[in-house]
C-alpha cells in the first residue's frame, strides 16, 4: 500500500519505519531541517514543506496514496491535511494531543476516519506493564469503556460454551 505521513517527529518517523519495514511505500512530509535529516539518514523519502498545503501533498503522492497519517503535534495542520486527503479519496488518520478536550475530539472524529492520541496509547501500554496479569487494555473507547485482551490459559476453569467468538 502507499502512505503519506505528515510529521517526521517521534510518532510520524516511527510509523513510517514500521510501514516501510512491512513492505509498504511511504513518503514523509516535514518542515524541520533536523527532522528531515534524521528521516533521510534512515533512508526514508521526505518532501520538505507544509503538510497542510495541497501542492506539497500532491508532490508527496497524495493522488495515488491509500491513506494519509497526519501525525504532527499541530491540530490545525493535521485537520487541514485530512480534509485535503479526503478530496483525493484517502483514508485519513489524525493525531491529536491528550490536552485537547473530549468535545474537540468528538468534533473532529466525525470528519476523519480515525483519531489517535499517542500519549493515551502509551499510557495504556505502561499501565498494562505495571499491572501485569493476563488482561490487557488495548484502547479507550469512552471514559469508562475499554477494549481489552484476555488470555485464558489451558488449565483455566472456563466454560467455553459462554464465549462467543
Amino acid at each position: 500500500m502507499r502512505f503519506v505521513i505528515i510529521g517526521a517527529g517521534r510518532v510520524g518517523l516511527r510509523t513510517a519505519r514500521v510501514l516501510r519495514d512491512e513492505g509498504h511505500d511511504v513518503t514523509l512530509i516535514e518542515q524541520d531541517e533536523a527532522m528531515i535529516r534524521r528521516a533521510r539518514s534512515q533512508e526514508l523519502p521526505v518532501i520538505e514543506g507544509d503538510g497542510s498545503r495541497e501542492n506539497v501533498l500532491e508532490e508527496a503522492g497524495i493522488t495515488d496514496a491509500d491513506a494519509l497519517g497526519a501525525l504532527t503535534s499541530d491540530l490545525n495542520v493535521n485537520f487541514t491535511a485530512c480534509m485535503i486527503a479526503n478530496h483525493y479519496g484517502c483514508r485519513t488518520i489524525m493525531r491529536i494531543d491528550e490536552a485537547y478536550r473530549e468535545g474537540i475530539y468528538r468534533k473532529y472524529a466525525d470528519e476523519v476516519d480515525e483519531v489517535i492520541y499517542p500519549e493515551r496509547l502509551g499510557a495504556i501500554g505502561a499501565k498494562n506493564a505495571l499491572l501485569g496479569g493476563t488482561i490487557r487494555a488495548i484502547a479507550d473507547i469512552a471514559p469508562r469503556l475499554q477494549v481489552v485482551e484476555l488470555t485464558v490459559g489451558n488449565g483455566a476453569p472456563v466454560n467455553l460454551s459462554l464465549i462467543h467468538i
